[in-house]
């Protein structure tokens, strides 16, 4: 009589594919953790710059000037920009302030708020923030002429994204030569 033979796994089996399981799981760790680092610095600074043109440009439509302003400081930041008051009555346009972006009714440009705040990038720090920075309504260019740097750490520290923004008031995010390079995002 032939023994019969089961297509089933053996207990053996299975542990042996558990154990190759929590292998993979535990090499595999330490590199979502890079990733989610790497991707809130890169998002927080690609929104930065976002804002900076947008507002920039906004300004320029609508002939107003523009004040771009940081506050906060390590983990708890927001960037946010407020247009000057539009010309009434025969007046000229005011001036552009600084927004304050703990007040839901600040940091408006054309009807719309623009501002990015460090809630939705968790772990992401600043650096030194510069002084607020104005644009100019005929140009877009900053007033005093002279360009900034913000720069956003990532929580690890590993990764360092800066938004630049010339003189011309164009921003762009971009990364430290000594730091490690990302994908799509170039070096300063």
């Amino acid at each position: 009589m032939r023994p019969k033979h089961s297509s089933g796994v053996t207990l053996i089996e299975l542990m042996a594919v558990i154990a190759v399981l929590i292998i993979l799981v535990i090499l595999a760790v330490p590199s979502f953790f890079d990733f989610f680092d790497r991707h809130r610095v890169r998002g927080a600074a690609e929104d930065i710059a976002s804002m900076i043109s947008n507002a920039r440009a906004e300004g320029v439509k609508n002939d107003l000037d523009v004040s771009i302003a940081a506050t906060g400081s390590g983990t708890t930041w927001c960037i946010g920009g407020n247009a000057a008051t539009a010309p009434t009555g025969g007046n000229s346009a005011g001036g552009a302030t600084d927004c304050d972006c703990s007040d839901a009714a600040q940091c408006r440009i054309s009807g719309q708020r623009m501002a990015v705040d460090s809630a939705d990038y968790r772990g992401v720090s600043i650096g030194a923030l510069p002084a607020s920075l104005t644009f100019n309504s005929t140009l877009g260019m900053i007033v005093p002429l002279g360009s900034r740097e913000i720069p956003l750490v990532s929580s690890s520290g590993k990764y360092e994204v800066t938004v630049e923004v010339n003189a011309l008031g164009q921003a762009r995010a971009c990364t430290k030569p000594d730091k490690p390079t990302m994908t799509g995002v170039a070096v300063c």
